[in-house]
């Protein structure tokens, strides 16, 4: 995992382009509340751990998120 649960939830909290993922993915286990926002159950985030609309480190950055934070 490249980056903490609680970096995830606050970029995608924090994300203009964040959607909901329709399936289940390989990150869906990870996410404790299948409603909760996080990058983990975006549909633009790839197997990679890699946001496909290049939106990670600005979201995080504009908000004070350590974009690699890695404590989990």
């Amino acid at each position: 995992m490249r980056a903490s649960y609680k970096a995830y939830e606050d970029v995608a909290t924090n994300c203009s382009g964040y959607e909901k993922s329709s399936g289940k993915s390989s990150f869906t286990d990870r996410v404790s509340d299948e409603n909760s926002v996080s990058c983990l159950n975006c549909k633009h985030f790839d197997e990679d751990e890699h946001c496909v609309l290049d939106l990670y480190d600005k979201v995080a950055e504009s908000r004070g998120i350590s974009p690699h934070d890695t404590e989990m």
